[in-house]
């Protein structure tokens, strides 16, 4: 077959099967055509969603029991709507006497105070369970509410909107829900004693928040001499003891108690409830029983202190009991 006889062959195919060649070409375009505008305009990729408000952050295998999710989200829903309202009074009436009593020394305006540095303005919410936890075999159940300013009223988009939040915990007590705010957990009046010769120490309370402990202490000096507890002479003088670690009281100050008086002293440490941790003793590491005592001014020369530490009466550690 020559070259001549080969593009007629060609060409008696294509005026044979013109239609289809047409068809096959008008698909091939087609296909391109489609192929180009989805890659101009991709289909929106639709995000799964894993919210489960009831699902414990801290461990996801731990959930609300369906039996109290409604009341939870019940009792959030009332409380966050009278705060919207500013009807603070009732707000108010719905968290547990001791948060009413212990996070807020039952006064309203130290509530409303609180309120306003969360929910300035009416705001939406969501809610999440963060964890739950045993105290003395009854199950507190831990949530974080975010609060959030409504984004179809203020138009702002995803990326540019603030948010405050708190912890919010849930209990059963006589068959009735309680709740508190302010991530004020529980208080116990816990009534441990140490003593020895020259000092007594009396645990009067405990508060737990979220991530604090506080604990209230009487102590009396039983002697006549000054006794130190805090100065900062000494590292870690004031100790809460963990199992495996010890934390030191935050914002301590200078703690000197006069012969044969008695002051009572509120101490904090960091302590996130939800840990797993039991905390053992507040412990005083560095009680300097003291004959002579300058103070720790900076007109106080070094050597002084020095010398007056060494000469102390009396040194020791002491400690009492955290559990109730």
């Amino acid at each position: 077959m020559n070259f001549t006889e080969f593009r007629l062959m060609i060409r008696h195919a294509i005026n044979k099967y013109r239609k289809i060649i047409l068809i096959a070409i008008l698909i091939v375009c087609i296909v391109i055509a489609v192929n180009m505008f989805l890659k101009i305009n991709p289909e929106p990729v639709e995000r799964e969603t894993t919210y489960e408000p009831h699902q414990s952050i801290m461990d996801s295998a731990v959930s609300t029991p369906k039996s109290v999710q409604d009341p939870i989200e019940e009792m959030i829903a009332k409380y966050v709507k009278a705060c919207n309202d500013a009807d603070f009074p009732l707000a108010f009436s719905y968290l547990s006497k001791d948060c009413r009593e212990f996070a807020f020394d039952n006064d309203l305006e130290t509530f409303k105070a609180h309120v306003f540095t969360k929910i300035p303005l009416p705001k939406e919410y969501s809610i999440q369970s963060y964890s739950t936890i045993y105290i003395d075999g009854n199950r507190f159940y831990i949530y974080e509410v975010k609060y959030t300013d409504d984004l179809l009223a203020t138009g702002l988009t995803n990326a540019e909107y603030a948010f405050t939040s708190e912890k919010m915990t849930f209990y059963y007590d006589n068959n009735e829900l309680m709740m508190t705010v302010g991530d004020y957990i529980y208080h116990n009046d816990i009534k441990s004693m140490s003593e020895n010769e020259y000092m007594k120490v009396d645990v009067i309370d405990k508060t737990v928040r979220y991530s604090t402990e506080e604990y209230t202490l009487r102590i009396s000096n039983k002697s006549e001499h000054t006794i130190v507890i805090s100065d900062g002479e000494e590292l870690d003088e004031i100790v809460l003891q963990l199992p495996n670690e010890q934390r030191k009281a935050t914002g301590t100050r200078d703690i000197v108690i006069e012969p044969n008086s008695s002051m009572e002293y509120t101490f904090s440490f960091q302590k996130f409830v939800d840990d797993g941790d039991e905390s053992s003793v507040v412990r005083f590491n560095s009680v300097r029983v003291m004959d002579q005592y300058s103070g720790t001014s900076d007109e106080v020369p070094e050597e002084v202190r020095k010398s007056e530490i060494d000469n102390a009466v009396a040194k020791f550690t002491m400690e009492v009991s955290a559990k109730g």
